[in-house]
């Protein structure tokens, strides 16, 4: 069944409770630019009515045991917009023991806390931690154009949130936030263009998502093939310890230590399978206790995560050329005795091994994480044919990967195209230039 535009959903009768709305209050709201005819600004407290949410006691038991009113966080509010359900349901009782407020269907959600200008929209009853206001209009105004608004204007918010533990802003400073109100057609017709765009972007993510799920299919597949043939093809078998030169884990750094001055420190996520992920690198700032060139990394050498969630934990990624980075304590870099082995043969042992789920046999578990000991990786058994082999092989995988990897690119590129397109377009919505 295809999916609707958030939108429709948005104008449907059934989005909300239908009320008598009132006109738009008429005080001249000077804006930061000047609007077309018939088009003005206006303060979101003089269209809306915002409701602050709010949390039930955690002491109280009664207040949560067998909830039934779905309870939104920030985390459930997904990139679509569109809330369906909520990991955590609160009781009558601690609805009514609690600033938590009902919403209805229909009611435009927007973040205030730690993650600013988050924005969704309710299709089930619900109500929201305080972290989420919920938007009503008092006006008649197209619910569709008030999403895409906050959507773009929240962005100013977020600055003016800067500067302490968490990134927060208030009640106050939301509903002072100015938004251009054209006439209701005009209004309808932006939206249509809007969702235009943002169904191309949307259809953009799906091909990339599903290319990229296909290049690991495809990967995981050849590895199979290659792999499961150890015992007949009779390779020696070794440990990953005795093929290692050196086996050294990261250093730790937390929120605290990030910097835009500091030094690029690799985290978990931007390992992937066989590569490095380098779109988002944090920086940190150091300690006189760490000499940051034991850390520095060389071509060749051999990256594993030995940290991570349950099923991602184990994944390995080969460094493409020297950088002057440092890594996380969640990580091991491994240098291999090269006249024994290659280290994209390693790479790829170590990334099947976790494909057939050995890591998750092995590994330590605690709450919401998985790790791996230097002891268990150095133990670990590796199929070792000789080293023309593993060039051959290496080969033979890499132009698999390659052919993968150029399908999942042309799709990735066009994602970014219609991401950077669609802000323009917004930007041009509201200056009345679509």
């Amino acid at each position: 069944m295809k999916e609707k535009p958030l939108t429709a959903f948005l104008s449907s009768e059934k989005a909300a409770e239908k009320k008598p709305e009132k006109p738009a209050k008429k005080g001249k709201v000077k804006g930061p630019w000047e609007l077309p005819e018939g088009w003005r600004w206006v303060r979101l407290g003089d269209i809306a009515e915002l409701k602050a949410g709010g949390t039930p006691s955690r002491r109280v038991k009664e207040y949560w045991e067998n909830g039934t009113i779905p309870w939104v966080k920030i985390s459930d509010i997904p990139d679509s917009g569109l809330v369906e359900k909520t990991e955590e349901k609160i009781t009558e009782l601690g609805l009514k023991n609690s600033s938590a407020k009902l919403l209805s269907p229909g009611t435009i959600l927007f973040s205030i806390f730690a993650t600013i200008s988050k924005v969704g929209i309710l299709k089930i009853p619900a109500a929201t931690n305080q972290a989420i206001v919920g938007i009503i209009p008092k006006i008649s105004i197209d619910r569709g154009y008030l999403f895409y608004s906050l959507k773009y204007f929240g962005q100013e918010l977020v600055y003016q949130g800067r500067g302490g533990v968490q990134d927060n802003i208030n009640m106050r400073i939301l509903s002072k936030l100015k938004i251009p109100l054209p006439p209701i057609e005009e209004q309808k017709r932006i939206v249509a263009k809007l969702d235009e765009v943002h169904r191309r972007l949307e259809e953009a993510k799906r091909l990339a998502r599903e290319a990229r799920e296909e290049a690991e299919r495809l990967m995981a597949s050849a590895l199979h093939e290659v792999f499961s043939k150890a015992e007949e093809k009779g390779w020696e078998w070794t440990t990953i310890g005795k093929v290692s030169r050196e086996m050294k884990p990261g250093f730790a750094r937390n929120k605290k230590h990030i910097s835009r001055d500091g030094v690029p420190h690799l985290r978990p996520n931007n390992v992937d399978v066989g590569r490095l992920n380098l779109k988002k690198i944090v920086k940190v700032t150091l300690d006189d206790k760490i000499n940051i060139e034991e850390y520095y990394l060389k071509k060749g050498d051999v990256l594993f995560n030995n940290t991570n969630s349950f099923e991602l934990v184990g994944r390995a990624a080969i460094v493409p050329e020297d950088l002057k980075y440092g890594y996380s304590n969640h990580i091991t870099r491994i240098r291999v005795k090269k006249e024994v082995i290659l280290p994209e043969w390693l790479t790829l042992a170590i990334n099947y091994l976790w494909m057939q789920g050995y890591f998750r046999e092995v590994c330590t578990r605690w709450v919401g994480q998985a790790g791996v000991n230097m002891n268990t990786l150095a133990k670990t058994r590796i199929p070792l044919p000789s080293l023309e082999e593993q060039k051959r092989i290496v080969s033979y995988l890499d132009s698999i990967q390659e052919r993968a990897q150029k399908l999942v690119k042309l799709y990735e590129e066009r994602e970014k195209e219609l991401e950077k397109l669609f802000p323009a377009i917004l930007d041009k919505a509201f200056r009345g230039e679509l």
